[in-house]
């Protein structure tokens, strides 16, 4: 596989270097996931990702970014055209992956698109249509009783490419130029609320605007019950655990610590939202014609909450991050909104 010498994994705990011309997912001394630098020259998988609309909602007082328009319904379409591509200049014929739902719809996807097997591995609780669409895209799909039996089951199957989003270096990459895009936004904007589980999204636009010169703060939204990087910024979580926010159950995200950098070094925060307040935020997405899942309307009651509290000034110019579409969600919508 051409220039896979000029790139290297990193680990970020210990220092440790490893050449990217083999598969690894994390830390062969250490255990902890890796990062990826320099240019590998591995090709993606295009089914048409990024470059999703950022338009002006006068309705929500802020602008905001469709990341639900990539191919498959959800931004995790970035991070897969890397992490199967990847795989695939590896000479890898299958990849699998643990996911709530949408990083596995996405996974499945690029790996039909890609001609390879994939294995994907969910919790009982992910909701059945997302568990369709996987099967529909010919994946093999195995169901686990928790989140973290999930992630065990799919780092062990045999003579696959993990590609776990919560763990691979190519989904923080892939995800990298999305930074960029918020150049094309009505205006640059100063503060972006995105969603947040295992933070590929935030990670990735932290590095990418560091390479493009772009000075923006990151701002988290978490599910509360489901809020580690919350907690670790402010405190203890209070209140009831989400239980609308099923994108957003990742409990111990392994680059915990890379996502408080990210926070604290771009001036950005964390707000934990709880369903009422996503209801709230959902109805109001709906109004305003922008058709996003449950876990996407944690970035406006995020915005809400940090707007009151004085974490985000009145004037500056926000980005509202609606990371998974609705149209995964048709039958049970009408009956979350009230309206079933």
């Amino acid at each position: 596989m051409a220039h896979a010498e000029r790139a290297e994994y990193v680990c970020p705990t210990c220092g440790s270097r490893f050449p990217a011309d083999s598969w690894l997912w994390r830390c062969p001394r250490c255990g902890s996931p890796l990062d990826l630098v320099g240019d590998a020259g591995f090709r993606r998988v295009r089914l048409g990702e990024g470059n999703t609309p950022c338009i002006e909602s006068e309705a929500l007082g802020a602008m905001v970014k469709l990341e639900y328009m990539n191919p498959t319904g959800s931004f995790k379409d970035r991070g897969s055209s890397l992490a199967v591509g990847a795989a695939r200049d590896l000479e890898y014929r299958c990849v699998s992956e643990d996911s709530s739902g949408n990083a596995g719809i996405s996974v499945a996807a690029y790996a039909a698109a890609a001609g390879m097997g994939a294995t994907v591995v969910v919790p009982r609780t992910a909701g059945g249509p997302k568990r369709d669409l996987i099967r529909a895209l010919g994946a093999n799909l195995v169901e686990s009783e928790t989140r973290e039996e999930a992630t065990r089951i799919a780092q062990r199957v045999r003579e696959c490419a993990y590609v776990g989003h919560v763990y691979s270096p190519f989904f923080v990459r892939g995800m990298e130029g999305f930074a960029g895009e918020l150049r094309s936004c009505p205006s640059e904007p100063d503060a972006v609320v995105m969603p947040v589980a295992s933070g590929t999204l935030l990670l990735g636009t932290y590095r990418g605007a560091r390479e493009v010169g772009l000075d923006v703060r990151l701002i988290a939204a978490q599910a509360r019950g489901r809020a580690p990087l919350y907690e670790a910024v402010h405190g203890r979580d209070e209140g009831p655990p989400s239980r609308l926010a099923d994108a957003l159950l990742v409990e111990r995200p392994p680059r915990l610590g890379q996502m408080v950098e990210a926070v604290r070094r771009t001036g950005g925060d964390v707000a934990s939202v709880g369903d009422e307040q996503l209801v709230a935020a959902l109805r109001d997405l709906m109004r305003a014609g922008l058709l996003a899942e449950p876990s996407s309307a944690a970035s406006l009651a995020a915005y809400r909450s940090l707007l009151e509290s004085g974490s985000i000034y009145q004037s500056e110019r926000v980005v509202l991050v609606l990371t998974g579409s609705g149209l995964k969600y048709a039958q049970s919508l009408p009956g979350i909104l009230g309206r079933g």
